[in-house]
């Protein structure tokens, strides 16, 4: 079972590239390395095809299927509801000729904001339902007002009643390998997002391999739920990746052979230069206090960037997977856990970023408005936050409301001066920023906020060059 890539074109949509000349566009399939997820490895290889420009249309399928683990019959295990198969990946990376073009670990955790800040409801329910099977949808209840979980139109399905919390997943079940949906996952959204701008002249590479790594989580808790009770839980292992049928489909726009081949030869004399945003990790970790101790958990953090022209800086505290039981039905640990009332402030190239710390929650949910071209983030605010102006407000007792609030706190910095382009368009970073962060726990439950120890992913999104030449290949910053 393969990826119907009839899915993708009944949407009326050829590519989100743009055509040169209305030339052919191809569209290729390569079966994954037969070494890939053998002996309980949990990497796949693939070797992409040196045709034409690669590109943003390009993905990996990706299809999970049962696992023998005792304790689990239900079948009701499917995908998390807020980056879907997404989040599956645990690290992405893109070698050129041997040379690592880009790396990128956890690309959910970058990518959840960018595709629900950037993208319209109708391109989140159209493209990322339909390719990654994400379907976070919330509503009002008729007769409290408050927010919850909307499962009449998502796949779980209450009680006619609505009067118990138990949900049935109605579709999107991950059972055999004949009956499970076969998922497909973006290169853009694997690091590779500056094909969504230009797309990749892989014929100039000649010889030289381009090749793509995948690595998967092999706990499944991260990126899948349940649709049932706590006794059907899930363990490690209940889910597995199905390996073998892991297929990397690219597209291509076919080019003239007299064009390729002018082009080739030009390369002896002109190297062909290819800037890029390139998005990397540094990571960190933050413990809180007790709930509601002032003054809050107080830290610095310092990261350098190496004199590299800064355009995003994201911030995400995720808590440890080990500590993760399997129980939550909507996010699994896809979660960038809210800490309470924060205070915020930042140092780039020896000078505040601010005039005063951040107090407002606002104005912090503003500044991740500001780093998406404007475009705010279309999830709910009490996802957002979980402080003390939200314990002030009434809220839902439903589970699936529990379940997602306070785990999607993307606190996003931006680095553009507004002239535009990829070199020239950021910042230049002279010297190690510094984050001076502090945060007073509010919540005992739901998220867990004090006492714990998180892991913080900063994602520093900067420019790069690809210089292809006839002899070599070159990347520099």
């Amino acid at each position: 079972m393969s990826y119907n890539l009839n899915d993708y074109f009944q949407l009326g949509l050829d590519s989100e590239a743009m055509p040169q000349n209305s030339l052919v566009m191809n569209t290729i399939r390569t079966p994954v390395n037969t070494q890939s997820g053998r002996d309980g490895l949990s990497k796949v290889t693939f070797k992409i095809p040196k045709i034409g420009m690669l590109t943003g249309d390009s993905m990996v399928s990706v299809q999970f299927i049962e696992n023998v683990a005792p304790g689990f019959t239900s079948g009701d295990a499917t995908p998390n509801f807020i980056s879907g198969a997404l989040g599956c990946i645990e690290r992405a990376r893109l070698l050129v000729d041997n040379k690592v073009l880009t790396d990128l670990e956890r690309p959910s955790m970058l990518e959840i904001p960018k595709i629900y800040s950037e993208s319209t409801e109708n391109e989140v329910a159209q493209f990322s339902n339909k390719f990654l099977g994400t379907q976070f949808q919330t509503n009002v209840s008729p007769e409290s007002g408050n927010e919850r979980f909307n499962f009449k139109k998502t796949r779980y399905l209450s009680a006619a009643n609505e009067a118990t919390d138990t949900q049935n997943t109605i579709r999107n079940r991950i059972t055999t390998q004949g009956n499970s949906k076969v998922y497909g996952i973006h290169l853009k959204h694997l690091g590779a997002q500056f094909l969504e701008n230009d797309s990749l002249p892989v014929f100039l590479l000649g010889a030289r391999e381009m090749v793509l790594e995948l690595f998967f989580y092999r706990d499944c808790r991260e990126y899948i739920v349940s649709g049932t009770s706590t006794a059907d839980q899930l363990a490690e292992a209940t889910i597995a990746v199905n390996y073998p049928l892991c297929e990397l489909i690219t597209t291509h726009i076919q080019l003239p052979d007299d064009v390729q081949a002018a082009e080739i030869a030009n390369l002896q004399s002109n190297p062909v230069s290819y800037p890029l945003h390139d998005n990397y990790v540094v990571k960190s970790n933050f413990t809180t206090r007790a709930i509601n101790a002032t003054p809050g958990q107080q830290k610095t953090f310092r990261i350098n960037a190496q004199n590299r022209e800064l355009h995003k800086l994201l911030m995400v505290h995720n808590p440890d997977l080990s500590t993760y039981d399997g129980t939550n039905r909507v996010v699994a640990n896809q979660r960038a856990i809210s800490l309470g009332n924060i205070i915020f402030q930042m140092k780039s190239n020896g000078l505040n970023l601010y005039e005063r710390p951040i107090t407002n929650s606002s104005i912090l949910y503003q500044q991740t408005t500001y780093a998406h071209n404007g475009m705010a983030l279309k999830l709910p605010y009490t996802s957002f936050h979980c402080n003390n102006r939200i314990n002030a407000i009434p809220q839902s007792t439903q589970t699936l409301y529990l379940s997602y609030r306070g785990t999607q706190h993307y606190l996003a910095i931006d680095f553009k001066n507004g002239n535009g382009g990829v070199f020239g368009g950021g910042t230049v970073q002279k010297q190690a920023m510094e984050i001076d962060y502090e945060a007073i726990t509010r919540v005992a439950a739901n998220p867990t906020q004090p006492s714990t120890q998180f892991d913080v992913l900063f994602y520093l999104t900067v420019s790069k060059m690809l210089t292809i030449g006839s002899r070599s290949v070159e990347i520099s910053f």
